[in-house]
């Protein structure tokens, strides 16, 4: 399937309406913006290569380095899921039984059928514990089906509170499974989640990258007449500031697992969700093979996020509506306001560099604090992707990489010693990664202010301050520019915008 430039507009700018249905979510773009409509992810047993979904994995050191990055950051970390999950049938329904329970390696993954869980010792009083492991004694989570318990037991190595479901199924037992017993009984499909750091969104976001594979890895089942369980044995609230998030997941509330409390539950349908910080898990500490870039997964997580949060690309902008010459749109991530001296890892001469701009007739400048208190997520998400470069501090609002457009210049101006965080992120989702380099100059080292004013982690160089020599960052914004407008699908759009501008002023 080949498209026009009409065509491609219509993809960029989010027309497709997600379902149960994977045929919308299997149209993608090649590297030079011609969409594609591919036959399956790549995790399906009867998947060619050239039926898969996306565009190549390129930079690649070798071939072995290609394969590692399928496997491991790809939907062939998917397939592995999968084949884990065929392998272990811990909880078997026999003849007349209906339940049984089903996970892969370490049950980082599981899924319940017609699952009894009796939460009578669900609270206690001022826990702060988030995912107490006591909670359940034999009898009270289980179901009517013959429990394998050796391959239980063999799945215990990852036992850990964000690495495992282990500590939530280890006493699982056969028990009646009748809809009579139980105080509630849920019909619809329920996802447990435990969850990272909510006030930080590059691990918060992990919980989210984390659902979306586990619904490829129950099959690409992506109705959102689920039910999310926080699963949070905390006596306090969970922070959560990206809570508009779940939309693209599901129609339903998110459900705080406290709730419950005291309840005896039957789910006729649970999945316990792929967690945020697993040992050679997704995103958190991921060892991303050297050199390589752009991961199909991740790609389509953006574009699955985008498109539920009904976000919209607008396509480049030109300098005047009769001039090919398109205008970068650049956007500043801010750390805070100047007179906050709570917070670190600040631009000392911010002004400074912003004059920069002024000398290029093509850049278009826009400084942002991506505060939930001041500007929505939405809007947040809005500006990101449509941002051609993005410039920002090491930190945690950096995790907006993974929702540049495919052309776009991804500047993390200081990694204070962090140099794979943001670096891996940008690599994923397939986007120019960019940092600071004196040019082989020692006096455009960035300088360094207020060492040692934190009264806990002030010998950390994330909590000092920097000052950029202006000279070197323009060398740099020139390259970031270059990059930008040769890009093949940025120059496909902006001929078509431009093209289309100047018939309307011919008629």
């Amino acid at each position: 399937m080949h498209c026009g430039l009409i065509c491609l507009f219509f993809i960029l700018n989010i027309k497709f309406v997600f379902s149960s249905n994977n045929s919308n979510l299997l149209v993608y773009q090649d590297e030079k913006g011609i969409l594609k409509r591919a036959k399956c992810w790549g995790y399906e047993s009867n998947c060619t290569l050239e039926d898969r979904y996306g565009i190549s994995t390129t930079d690649c050191l070798n071939e072995k380095f290609k394969q590692d990055f399928w496997k491991m950051v790809d939907f062939g970390y998917v397939e592995e899921r999968r084949k884990e999950f065929n392998e272990l049938l811990i909880c078997q329904p026999h003849k007349d039984q209906v339940s049984s329970l089903q996970c892969s390696k370490y049950t980082r993954y599981c899924v319940a059928r017609n699952l009894y869980v009796d939460f009578t010792n669900l609270v206690q009083a001022n826990n702060r514990d988030k995912f107490r492991e006591n909670i359940f004694k034999p009898g009270q989570i289980g179901g009517d089906c013959e429990v394998n318990e050796k391959m239980l037991e063999e799945q215990k190595e990852h036992k850990s509170a964000l690495q495992s479901w282990y500590a939530e199924l280890e006493t699982f037992t056969k028990v009646e499974y009748s809809h009579d017993r139980c105080d509630i009984v849920i019909d619809h499909p329920v996802i447990f989640m435990k969850m990272d750091f909510g006030g930080n969104m590059f691990h918060h976001f992990c919980d989210f990258f984390n659902l979306f594979v586990s619904l490829h890895v129950n099959g690409s089942s992506f109705s959102k007449d689920v039910q999310i369980v926080m699963w949070d044995t905390a006596s306090s609230n969970y922070y959560d500031p990206f809570s508009s998030s779940w939309k693209a997941f599901t129609s339903r509330p998110v459900t705080p697992l406290l709730e419950w409390d005291k309840k005896k539950v039957c789910f006729n349908e649970a999945y316990f969700s792929l967690l945020p910080r697993m040992r050679g898990g997704l995103y958190y500490n991921t060892y991303v093979p050297q050199n390589c870039v752009g991961s199909n997964l991740f790609r389509s997580f953006s574009k699955f996020f985008l498109q539920q949060m009904k976000v919209r690309q607008l396509g480049p902008v030109l300098v005047e509506p009769r001039s090919p010459q398109p205008k970068l749109r650049v956007t500043l991530l801010q750390r805070g306001t100047p007179d906050n001296d709570r917070v670190y890892r600040k631009i000392k001469n911010q002004r400074e560099l912003e004059k920069v701009f002024k000398e290029f007739e093509d850049l278009e400048l826009t400084v942002v604090e991506y505060d939930w208190r001041k500007m929505t997520f939405k809007d947040q998400l809005l500006t990101t992707h449509n941002s051609d470069i993005m410039i920002g501090m090491h930190g945690a609002g950096l995790t907006h990489f993974l929702f540049l457009p495919p052309w776009a210049v991804a500047f993390e101006l200081y990694n204070c010693g962090d140099k794979n965080c943001y670096y891996d992120l940008a690599r994923l989702g397939g986007v120019k990664y960019m940092t600071w380099s004196d040019g082989g100059n020692p006096k455009f080292e960035p300088k360094p202010s207020e060492k040692g004013k934190h009264h806990k982690y002030g010998a950390n160089p994330k909590f000092w301050n920097w000052t950029f020599n202006s000279e070197r960052f323009k060398e740099l914004i020139s390259e970031a520019r270059e990059y930008v407008l040769s890009h093949p699908i940025y120059k496909t759009l902006v001929s078509r915008n431009f093209a289309k501008r100047k018939a309307k002023s011919e008629l």
